[in-house]
C-alpha cells in the first residue's frame, strides 16, 4: 500500500445560478466550467396532480458562511415549500429546511442571513416571516405579516425591514421579532396628488441611512421612508410627513429593486425607463410632504425594466425586456455599450473581477467583459434564468447581486455584495 500523502481537495470560486429546470449550477467565473450542480427532487406525478402549475425557481440563492441557501418554490398554494441548505465548495445536500411542516408555505422571497438566524418570508397562504437557526433549525420566533412577502428582507444593523403586496412596509428587531420595542410598520396613504390606488410592494427595501427606498408595482412609485419611525403609545399614528420623506411617480409599475450609489437611487420601471434620482435633501430645510426628488436622468429603454440595477465603477448594469443588457453611465444615463442575448433579461446582474455575469430567459448565463461587454463565456443551463446569480470567492466574502438593493442593510448586513461605505 502506498504510504503516499493524498493530494488535498482543490476548489474554485464558483458563480451561483439557478433556473426553472429544477437544477443550480456552480460555474468557474473565470471560464464556466462547471464546479458542480444540485437537482431539486421533484415528484414523479407532479404533473398529473397540478398539470396546469409549474415548478419553477424564483427566489435567487443566497450565500452564507460557506453554504448555499435555495428556497424550492413550487408555486402550488396546496404545497408546502421547502429551502434547500447545500455545501457552498462541492454542492452537497445538508439539510431541507421547512419553517412548519404543520402549514401550508409558500416561498417567493431569496431568504437572508445574520448572525446564525437564517430569515424565510411566506407568500400565499401563509404571511409570515420566520427566524430559524442556521445550527440547529429551530425557529427562534416567527411574525404575522398582512399579506404576502414577495420581495425578499432587508438587514441593517438590528432590524429587519421588508414589505408586503397588501402595501405596508415593516421595520421588525432581527433577534427579538415581534417582541422588539423599536418595530413599526407603515402602510403609505392614498395622497392625492401623488396616488390613486393603494400601494403593493415587489421590490425589496434598499437602505442608506437615515432612509429606506422601495418601489410600488400598483400605483407607480417610488417611497423613501425614514429608517426611525415615530411611532409609539403616545403616537400611535404620526402624520405622514413624520414618517415618509418623498414619494417620486413614474408611469408603470416598479419591480426593480432600487440600487443606492453617491447619493442617487437607481431603478428599472414598467414604463420602459430607468430611473436616477437624487436623493440630497437638505437636512435643515422644513419637511414638505409633498416634496419630490430631482431626476438626475432618465432612460427610455423600450421595453419593461424588471431587472434590479447593478452599480459599479460609475457603471449602472441592468437588463431589460428587449432581450438586451445595458451598461449606463451614471453621470448622464448615456449607454456605455449594450449586449443582445435571444431572450427576456429579468436576472440582475453581477460585476466581479472585470466581469459582468448575466442570466437571460434564452437559458445562457453569460459572462462579458466590463469594458466593451464582449462575451468572455457562454454557458447553456438547460433552463430560463430568471433569477439573480451568487458569487463564492473562497475569501468568506459573499457578492450577492442586486435583487434586494445590494446596498441592503448597509454596515453589519451579511446578506449584500461586498459593502463599501464610501460608496454612498
Amino acid at each position: 500500500m502506498s504510504t503516499d500523502t493524498a493530494l488535498p481537495t482543490s476548489y474554485y470560486p464558483s458563480i451561483i445560478i439557478n433556473n426553472d429546470n429544477q437544477v443550480v449550477y456552480a460555474l468557474n467565473p473565470a471560464n464556466g466550467a462547471k464546479n458542480w450542480q444540485f437537482g431539486m427532487f421533484v415528484p414523479s406525478n407532479y404533473s398529473l396532480l397540478t398539470p396546469t402549475v409549474p415548478i419553477v425557481f424564483t427566489p435567487s440563492p443566497l450565500l452564507y458562511n460557506e453554504s448555499v441557501y435555495i428556497a424550492y418554490s413550487q408555486h402550488d398554494p396546496t404545497r408546502t415549500d421547502t429551502v434547500y441548505k447545500l455545501n457552498a465548495l462541492t454542492g452537497a445536500l445538508i439539510k431541507k429546511i421547512t419553517p412548519n411542516p404543520n402549514e401550508i408555505f409558500n416561498i417567493q422571497a431569496t431568504p437572508i442571513a445574520n448572525a446564525n438566524l437564517l430569515y424565510i418570508a411566506g407568500a400565499g397562504v401563509n404571511n409570515e416571516l420566520y427566524a430559524i437557526d442556521t445550527g440547529t433549525y429551530v425557529t427562534k420566533w416567527e411574525y404575522t405579516a398582512d399579506g404576502p412577502i414577495i420581495s425578499s428582507p432587508t438587514l441593517y444593523g438590528n432590524h429587519l425591514y421588508f414589505a408586503t403586496t397588501a402595501g405596508t412596509i415593516y421595520c421588525i428587531d432581527a433577534t427579538l421579532g415581534p417582541t422588539g420595542t423599536t418595530n413599526w410598520k407603515y402602510a403609505p396613504p392614498l395622497d392625492s396628488p401623488y396616488a390613486s390606488v393603494k400601494a403593493s410592494f415587489y421590490s425589496s427595501p434598499a437602505v442608506c441611512p437615515p432612509y429606506l427606498y422601495i418601489g410600488s408595482v400598483s400605483d407607480s412609485n417610488m417611497y423613501c421612508v425614514f429608517l426611525n419611525n415615530p411611532t409609539t403609545p403616545l403616537n400611535p399614528t404620526p402624520v405622514k410627513w413624520e414618517i415618509e420623506r418623498w414619494r417620486y411617480r413614474t408611469q408603470g409599475p416598479i419591480y426593480s429593486s432600487p440600487a443606492l450609489y453617491a447619493g442617487n437611487c437607481i431603478f428599472g420601471c414598467g414604463d420602459f425607463r430607468v430611473y436616477c434620482l437624487d436623493t440630497f435633501i437638505n437636512p435643515t430645510a422644513p419637511i414638505d410632504p409633498y416634496s419630490t426628488p430631482r431626476p438626475v436622468w432618465v432612460d427610455s429603454l423600450y421595453s419593461n425594466v424588471y431587472s434590479s440595477p447593478y452599480v459599479y465603477n460609475q457603471v449602472v448594469y441592468v437588463g431589460c425586456n428587449n432581450y438586451n443588457l445595458y451598461a449606463l453611465n451614471i453621470i448622464n444615463g448615456g449607454i456605455k455599450w449594450q449586449f443582445a442575448s435571444k431572450g427576456l433579461i429579468k436576472s440582475s446582474p453581477i460585476v466581479y473581477n472585470g466581469y459582468v455575469y448575466i442570466g437571460s430567459y434564452d437559458m445562457y448565463m453569460y459572462a462579458l467583459d466590463t469594458t466593451f461587454g464582449n462575451i468572455q463565456w457562454q454557458w447553456n443551463t438547460n433552463g430560463q434564468i430568471e433569477d439573480a446569480p451568487v458569487i463564492d470567492d473562497l475569501t468568506g466574502n459573499s457578492y450577492n447581486s442586486g435583487v434586494s438593493g445590494y446596498c441592503n442593510g448597509g454596515i453589519g448586513s451579511a446578506y449584500f455584495y461586498n459593502f463599501n461605505a464610501n460608496n454612498f
